[in-house]
């Protein structure tokens, strides 16, 4: 405020003050010098007064710029700002509601895009994050294997040992699963019980080994709920498509429909061929 107002004392008083300095040396009072030294004087106090306001404009004129940057690309809004504290204190603020907002989105992005009782990926991530390992695939010339799996049983599971015991299987079996994949395999919980695998490998068999693996990993596991030792099984379908021919909702749909072949067979196995 107080920058304003000696801005605005100096455009006003300059003319003044060079006139008053003007008679006060014996100069000329005759109209028309009076007026060349007043224009003078005005366009003297007019430059003064643009380069100070200037000076206190342009990095409120660079924060904005920035903000317009962080709207369009995402670029953190981080001025350096010398001279007025305020404008400083007015950068620092717009910086710190910038992290914060960021912050929060990212939180939600990962509460949207995450299952909270296992920590995997949920069928939104899954959608958005297949989509690179497609590329990938195509790129070298690989196959997507998609492995959907159900635990069988599993209402059973609730309601003979309670809904928390029916939470730790689904979190010892995310971690199961994870251990018998490559640190690059996607793996998701899509639904209640149903997990899938999203692989790409040029092998023949790569997927149905990968099922198997899993499988035979959780039958072996032989948790102990509600003091009695317990068996838990799944059932397998595996699909192997071609990323330049098959999208990957169609893949999972033909994935789940050998899923469906598997429990009809009896369970506790997987299915790769309709």
């Amino acid at each position: 405020m107080a920058k304003v107002f000696g801005v605005s004392f100096l455009a006003i008083h300059v003319p003044l003050l060079s006139l008053s300095l003007y008679l006060g040396l014996g100069r000329p009072a005759d109209p028309i010098s009076i007026l060349v030294v007043a224009l003078i004087a005005t366009l003297l106090g007019s430059i003064l007064s643009y380069l100070a306001i200037y000076q206190m404009v342009s990095p409120i004129d660079r924060l904005v710029r920035a903000v317009d940057r962080y709207q369009e690309e995402g670029t953190e809004p981080f001025v350096e700002v010398r001279g007025s504290d305020s404008v400083k204190r007015l950068a620092e603020k717009v910086a710190s509601l910038v992290r914060a907002q960021e912050q929060s989105l990212s939180a939600l992005r990962r509460q949207a895009n995450s299952d909270p009782l296992t920590g995997l990926g949920n069928r939104r991530w899954l959608q958005n994050a297949v989509s690179v390992e497609i590329s990938r695939a195509m790129r070298r010339n690989q196959s997507i294997w998609v492995i959907a799996f159900d635990l069988d049983r599993f209402k059973e599971i609730n309601d003979r040992f309670g809904h928390a015991a029916g939470d730790e299987v689904l979190m010892i079996v995310a971690e199961v699963t994870q251990r018998q994949l490559r640190p690059y395999d996607l793996i998701a919980r899509i639904g209640g019980e149903e997990f899938c695998v999203v692989s790409a490998d040029a092998s023949d068999d790569f997927g149905i080994r990968a099922a198997e693996r899993i499988r035979q990993a959780i039958e072996d596991w032989q948790p102990t709920l509600g003091g009695v030792a317990t068996t838990i099984t799944a059932s397998f379908g595996v699909f192997r498509g071609d990323p330049a021919s098959h999208s990957f909702n169609e893949m999972l749909r033909l994935a789940d429909d050998r899923l469906y072949y598997a429990k009809a067979r009896g369970r506790n196995q997987v299915v790769a061929t309709e």
